[in-house]
């Protein structure tokens, strides 16, 4: 039914199903004119869901480890050696799971962001402007064709000719041409950039990150003071294993749904150009 529905008929039927009491759709709902029938609301449900059986999880094998602690204290021997072997064992697998699902938990979210921004862009694209028009006044309209000005992915280089690929300065540097900055969050930079530095690292290196990466991601997180962001797991005083604190997960879920409300009120504020169908029988 989404794909079958304009932003107009859209917009109808939100006012019309709201009543005569509230004559206007909220910021949340008007994001559906531009997002169209991506359905970020359940994306971001679903999400949640995984989040909270991880966690779930995690919870497990903390408690296991209290047990086994408790059970050392009271014991002694043979008992007490197999005990600190199982709590050894335990203790890898916290770490390891640990780091399983805060690349999930990345998985799912760093993607949400990217595939919001690009969906976005290109309903702001076909409903507010045109395919085809590129915006004047920005260093972006020189990229001259329509195709990488509208992509999110692509950063315009002034002094190169051809754009770069670099996805949270595109995202921003397109935003600035089309007049959406004023509407997204204050602190979307401040989420979008450690979330996506943390993505590259962990999806070009895994779980475990040779020493030299480690090293530079801790003096980042130092010097950026993304430090409610991110913790670690470590050999001595050597970083090891990186992962999203659950402070920062929580954020960029709220970031999320802050960010849809943006791209409604920014559809809102904007003229939608004439429609043409698509169906013939219209």
């Amino acid at each position: 039914m989404a794909e079958s529905l304009t932003p107009e008929e859209w917009e109808e039927m939100f006012r019309r199903d709201a009543g005569a009491g509230v004559p206007d759709m909220s910021d949340r709902d008007s994001a559906c004119l531009i997002l169209e029938a991506m359905n970020y609301e359940q994306q971001l449900i679903a999400i949640s869901g995984v989040l909270q059986r991880n966690k779930a999880a995690d919870e497990q094998l903390e408690a296991e480890r209290k047990e086994i602690i408790d059970f050392i204290k009271r014991s002694s021997g043979f008992a007490q050696d197999h005990a600190i072997g199982e709590s050894g064992e335990n203790f890898y697998a916290m770490v390891y799971q640990g780091a399983a699902h805060s690349m999930a938990a990345l998985g799912m979210i760093a993607p949400l962001f990217e595939s919001m921004f690009y969906h976005a862009f290109q309903g702001i694209r076909k409903w507010h402007f045109g395919m085809n028009v590129i915006p004047s006044g920005h260093v972006r309209a020189n990229l001259k064709e329509a195709e990488p000005f509208w992509d999110c992915r692509l950063l315009c280089i002034p002094a190169s000719p051809k754009p770069e690929k670099k996805l949270v300065p595109g995202i921003e540097q397109l935003a600035e041409a089309v007049g959406l900055t004023a509407f997204l969050p204050a602190d979307l930079h401040a989420t979008l950039e450690p979330l996506f530095s943390y993505r590259n690292k962990m999806f070009h290196n895994g779980l475990e990150w040779p020493a030299l990466e480690c090293q530079r991601f801790a003096l980042r997180i130092e010097q950026e003071k993304w430090q409610e962001w991110f913790e670690s797991a470590k050999h001595g005083n050597d970083p090891w294993i990186f992962y999203m604190t659950d402070k920062f997960i929580a954020h960029c879920l709220d970031m999320a749904k802050c960010t849809i409300e943006s791209l409604g009120a920014y559809s809102k504020s904007h003229n939608l150009i004439p429609s043409v169908p698509t169906d013939p029988t219209r």
